[in-house]
């Protein structure tokens, strides 16, 4: 088995005064999506597409609904043959998210202008347009829903079913995947929906997305329903405009939705060429939109990417790591996913300016439990790298590469954390070969130094390597050079989508909130630091529950600033690294001149060796034990031992372990 002297560093015996290195630009991230999103529409869970001429210019806007927040407004700044969106995040900026995960629109109280309609896991409710048709300003109402009973989270859309000249409503329900319908009863600027008038048509599934829509344009209301299972459920209204009269008829979608899940669509002249197209939203997030190219009567359907594709969006819970796996010279990405693949996305753009391209058929057969994450590297010096993947369970699993894909190794990890297992490969201690930290469910994180070789690893943790850090649960991490002082600093993800920075000032890691606090997710940041522009510093790249990417980057050329650091206190760390053997590190600091003395106890008390004994002068200090090429070198056996310092009325026992 190799020995190691390289992870103490090499230090004199006595080091006056340490640095403490800082950034002398905090904050300097600019979120900068286009390699991921190049068309600016975030990909959110059960996305809801639903389009209107909010702005009274003649074209649709966008509004787009999910289980993730209130619904967004998306400006349509093209034109009605060639559109592009842009958010505005003012329009509703004051509608509560538990009242709305989507919403529609309908001038339901015939003043001209149209009115929002929303479902939430509080019901239904209306928000009334207290603006214009050209500037709508939405206020909620007297909820004239309050009523129906159509449970949590309703789906609704209105449409004139009955010629009266008032919208009347269609709600899909829910966790039962009926779809209910209540002619309004009232008068025509004064609504009234009662559920004694309340018919069940259809059951499409768990889930029901209802979307009135008169697709063959002969006069009547047809009736789209998007579902929990795959494809898209049409109903043509066979009736007329005063009596419908439905007939199943699918087969005009059968084309489409086929191998996504919860379906929402809507079918608007997107194009503007006089024909209905589709656009529908995915539980994933994705939305999808598909050109008529045939006619309304008998539609035909192409695929467009132009307008909402090019995001990606793996699914959920995006763990990415940047890796220039198919080496030549820029950086691909690697990500694990929800439900447990592996994938992987080659940069198709150039150093300064990455594009991707998905191609993961190599890895179809690495897949775990579900939260899968994976480390890279080259694990057996054979040239070509080689994966470790954890997820859900806690464990760890080898992945080797060989000329058919990446067996399983199932003699050689023996790794088990608490859940969530992230693992990160990095030669932390520079000797040639990849150590692995791991992090945890817990939100603590675990280091392994490699004790084998660069051929054949062989992991031994090293225990409170990271100090007292803990994040709080669903640790990710990821080492970089951020200040570029020669070593590893800490950057980790947790579950409440908190990105937190720890500066490394030789293993004793201190947290700077200056960094990263402004980067933040929904749920579960997941980082990847490098630098992705070619320009010299690093930049951010964001993995989170929903399975997109976010990209801040590093806008200030990172400057390493050193400044003489006094110590406030006193303090002994833990030596590092322990167990160990031949050599490890001993750091301790003292805030004013003082006698020290640092000594070294067996188990009964008894006095080993004297390793300080001097007047010190105020400072921080680090003392190596053990080696006979710098540090103080006397015979111990294997076993457990204690080491203590004493300075004026200060007194710090610790205990260290030497394994032979």
């Amino acid at each position: 088995m190799k020995t190691k002297n390289n992870l103490c560093f090499t230090l004199l015996t006595v080091l006056l005064f340490l640095f403490l290195p800082q950034i002398t630009n905090a904050q300097p991230w600019e979120e900068d999506n286009h390699i991921f999103n190049p068309t600016g529409i975030p990909s959110l869970s059960f996305s809801q597409p639903r389009f209107y001429d909010l702005d009274g210019d003649g074209d649709l806007d966008m509004i787009l609904g999910s289980t993730v927040q209130a619904p967004l407004y998306f400006k349509n700044t093209g034109s009605k043959t060639n559109p592009k969106f842009a958010m505005d995040k003012s329009l509703f900026a004051n509608i509560n998210s538990l009242n709305a995960e989507m919403g529609v629109c309908a001038d339901i109280d015939a003043d001209g202008d149209l009115d929002f309609i929303t479902g939430g896991y509080t019901g239904l409710h209306l928000y009334e347009n207290i603006g214009s048709n050209i500037q709508p300003e939405f206020m909620e109402s007297t909820n004239i829903f309050a009523q129906l009973s159509v449970g949590e989270n309703p789906i609704p859309t209105l449409a004139d079913l009955d010629g009266d000249n008032d919208p009347d409503l269609a709600v899909g329900l829910s966790e039962d995947g009926g779809v209910k319908y209540y002619k309004n009863s009232g008068l025509k600027d004064s609504p009234e929906f009662l559920e004694s008038n309340g018919v069940r048509w259809f059951d499409v599934g768990l889930y029901a997305y209802p979307y009135f829509v008169d697709l063959d344009k002969d006069g009547d209301t047809d009736l789209l329903v998007g579902r929990d299972g795959f494809g898209i459920k049409y109903y043509e209204n066979i009736g007329d405009s005063i009596t419908y009269n439905w007939s199943d008829k699918s087969s005009h979608f059968q084309t489409v939705g086929t191998t996504t899940y919860w379906n929402s669509g809507a079918l608007v002249d997107l194009s503007g060429d006089g024909k209905t197209d589709l656009v529908f939203g995915t539980a994933s997030g994705q939305i999808f939109y598909y050109t008529n190219t045939g006619t309304n009567v008998a539609p035909t359907w192409k695929e467009n990417t132009t307008v909402f594709g090019g995001t990606i969006d793996i699914g959920g819970a995006s763990s990415p790591l940047l890796y220039d796996y198919d080496a030549d010279g820029d950086l691909d990405m690697i990500t694990g996913t929800q439900l447990g693949n592996i994938k992987y996305f080659e940069n198709v753009g150039t150093i300064n300016n990455p594009a991707w391209k998905e191609n993961s058929a190599f890895l179809t057969n690495v897949k775990h439990s579900i939260y899968s994450a994976a480390a890279v590297g080259d694990l057996n010096n054979d040239g070509k790298p080689d994966l470790i993947v954890g997820d859900f369970t806690g464990k760890l699993y080898l992945h080797l590469q060989t000329t058919t894909g990446f067996p399983s190794v199932t003699t050689a990890m023996n790794i088990v954390v608490d859940g969530f297992a992230v693992p990160r490969l990095i030669d932390f201690d520079k000797d040639g070969d990849l150590d692995l930290i791991v992090g945890r469910d817990n939100g603590t994180i675990s280091f392994y130094e490699n004790i084998g070789t660069a051929e054949s690893a062989d992991w031994l943790e090293l225990q409170n390597f990271f100090g007292s850090i803990d994040v709080g649960g669903d640790a990710v991490p990821t080492l970089v050079d951020y200040n570029k002082d020669g070593d590893y600093d800490l950057i980790v993800g947790n579950i409440s989508g908190e990105v937190k920075f720890f500066y490394n000032n030789t293993f004793d890691w201190q947290e700077d909130t200056s960094v990263t606090s402004t980067i933040i997710v929904d749920q579960n940041a997941a980082p990847a630091c490098a630098d992705l522009d070619n320009d010299g510093d690093y930049d951010l790249v964001l993995g989170n529950y929903e399975g997109t990417f976010s990209y801040f980057k590093n806008q200030n050329v990172t400057v390493v600033k050193k400044e003489d650091i006094t110590p406030q206190n006193y303090g002994l760390s833990q030596n590092y690294p322990n167990p160990f053997n031949p050599t490890t590190t001993i750091t301790y600091q003292i805030p004013t001149d003082a006698f020290v003395t640092l000594k070294v106890f067996d188990l009964l008390g008894k006095e080993i060796a004297t390793l300080v004994n001097e007047e010190k002068s105020a400072g921080k200090y680090s003392f190596q034990l053990g080696s006979a090429s710098g540090g103080r070198n006397f015979e111990l056996g294997s076993g457990i031992y204690f080491y203590q310092l004493r300075a004026n009325n200060f007194v710090a026992t610790k205990k260290f372990i030497l394994l032979k």
